[in-house]
């Protein structure tokens, strides 16, 4: 009798505690991604913010200070499918927006496929989906624990921001065609719009905001971390003599094209992808369920406003205080569609971003500008010198070259040779801090942060044959910021979470972007993702 009772006192704490772990589950996890935000933003423009968006995170949530992007390239299409996989892209793949491919001998984009067809817009645009994107996501691993009762939806301004954190399983992804102004989608998730997103669509709210002015949302004495409005560090949009508030949007829509690609560049975007998501969490139910459900948001034009004014502009500074509202408007309507306590939000970022490199010159520091055309045609100069006129360069992006490997071996040349010769070339080059060869990368272990970075992001089938790292603050290209490195300007981003099962608190501990998504993972009982190499942020989990 007695061992009956422990026996059925064990059965019963049993199932106290899966009660007591199934309330900490939340109903939603909503996950938003800012591109291109550093984490300095967050402290930097902390005292225009108001009391209820980024305050309210970091206040009543956990707020991981010290995390890092642990690959490179440090680029949209890599960084979000990391963040939701939790792995590097030497093993999910998507190494960055673009490369080359050998066997079609072009260049592809991340989430091209020609197998797909879009929807919701009447311009012929090329498929796309998550094919390339080799492991399976934190929607993947929710739909398959769930047995397919989750519902996984994605939104954002970017076609490649929707879909990569959709993954392979989800329920719809949704992306904004600055050809239509609707937000649209792709025969792979689904063969028509919802009718909630028709509707949404015909409201043509894009062209509302369309013909807003974009002016300072405060005083401009209110934004004194910022450099003057006028200045020589900043691009200018056609139609605009000086880079300076105010922009009328439909004024300046009609001289730079395709026609809402104006609204993509200012902070109005937000406003729209925020009505859209708000309608999202409503009319899919999301949080409703005896399931969990994940919603993905992407903000996408604080990166197309970053890379024309740069991060220390007013332009980038009034961005930020608006998304600040943006978010206040979002957690309000978790509150009120699906309850407080009842959800978990994370925010982080895909990539910061490099100061102007002009501007750093003109205080004293080391910056500079590389042309990576201008390095291929050197390089294959050099290359026909030493082995004869050919064409041995196929290809060079995202700071890597692509040898004629067909054409070396059917010289009877030894590919790590070739590589080992362009490598010790381009070390002597300005601005050129380290070089890298494919058979390095293949064969040697590191443990020193940029060469693991490097490897981190390397991925035979898909990556060049010799890959450059460019010395601090030297940028590819002629926009007033970039991102794509290794060093912290890029790496260092926002990793905040908020809501049911969150512990309050800040950590100052090293943390990977890898290390989010197996938190996610823990917090709602699933499984990892398939590749996933990062450890779970313990510190953040348990109220």
């Amino acid at each position: 009798m007695k061992n009956c009772l422990i026996i059925l006192a064990l059965v019963f704490c049993g199932d106290v505690w899966l009660q007591a772990q199934q309330q900490k589950i939340p109903k939603l996890v909503v996950g938003i991604v800012v591109d291109q935000m550093r984490e300095e933003y967050l402290f930097r423009f902390y005292p225009q913010y108001s009391e209820n968006g980024f305050k309210r995170l970091m206040g009543e949530g956990f707020n991981c200070r010290n995390a890092h992007y642990n690959y490179i390239p440090t680029v949209t299409g890599a960084g979000h499918a990391s963040i939701y996989t939790g792995t590097t892209p030497r093993y999910h793949g998507i190494i960055s927006n673009d490369w080359y491919d050998r066997k079609l001998k072009k260049k592809i984009y991340c989430v091209d496929d020609s197998t797909e067809n879009l929807i919701g817009t009447n311009k012929p645009q090329r498929g796309a989906s998550p094919r390339n994107l080799l492991a399976t996501n934190l929607g993947d691993e929710l739909k398959i624990s769930t047995n397919l009762k989750a519902k996984v939806i994605s939104i954002s301004c970017k076609d490649r921001a929707a879909i990569l954190p959709a993954g392979h399983m989800a329920d719809g992804a949704y992306w904004f065609d600055i050809n239509s102004g609707n937000f649209i989608s792709s025969t792979f998730y689904m063969q028509k719009l919802p009718d909630w997103a028709t509707n949404f669509n015909n409201q043509k709210k894009a062209s509302f905001y369309l013909g807003q002015t974009w002016d300072f949302l405060k005083p401009e004495t209110a934004y004194p971390l910022s450099i003057p409005d006028d200045n020589n560090y900043e691009g200018k949009f056609i139609g605009k003599n000086k880079p300076v508030f105010p922009y009328n949007l439909k004024e300046l829509a009609a001289l730079n094209q395709p026609p809402f690609e104006m609204l993509y560049m200012s902070p109005f975007a937000d406003d729209l992808l925020t009505d859209m998501a708000v309608e999202a969490i409503k009319q899919e139910k999301l949080g409703k369920g005896d399931y969990p459900d994940l919603l993905a948001i992407s903000y996408s034009s604080p990166d197309a406003i970053g890379h024309k004014f740069g991060p220390l502009s007013k332009e980038i500074n009034d961005t930020y205080l608006r998304l600040d509202l943006d978010i206040a408007r979002l957690l309000d309507a978790l509150d009120q569609q699906v309850g407080k306590g009842n959800y978990t939000v994370f925010l982080t970022a895909d990539h910061g971003v490099s100061e102007v490199t002009k501007y750093l010159a003109d205080h004293k520091v080391p910056a500079g500008n590389i042309a990576l055309d201008s390095l291929a045609k050197e390089s294959s100069i050099f290359l026909n010198k030493q082995m004869g006129t050919a064409k041995w360069i196929e290809a060079a992006l995202n700071n890597q070259f692509y040898l004629n490997r067909p054409l070396i071996e059917s010289k009877g040349l030894n590919l790590n040779d070739i590589q080992n010769k362009l490598a010790g070339f381009l070390r002597d080059k300005d601005g050129i801090a380290q070089v890298y060869t494919a058979s390095q990368l293949e064969q040697q272990d590191f443990t020193q942060s940029l060469s693991l970075r490097i490897k981190n992001g390397f991925y035979y089938k898909r990556s060049g044959d010799v890959l450059i790292v460019t010395e601090p603050a030297w940028i590819d290209g002629n926009e007033a910021a970039t991102h794509g490195v290794g060093y912290t300007y890029d790496t260092h981003v926002p990793i905040i979470f908020y809501g049911a099962g969150i512990r309050k608190g800040e950590s100052f501990e090293h943390y990977n972007i890898t290390d989010l998504a197996p938190t996610i993972s823990m917090l709602l009982h699933i499984k990892l993702p398939n590749a996933c190499i990062g450890d779970p942020i313990s510190k953040a989990l348990g109220e």
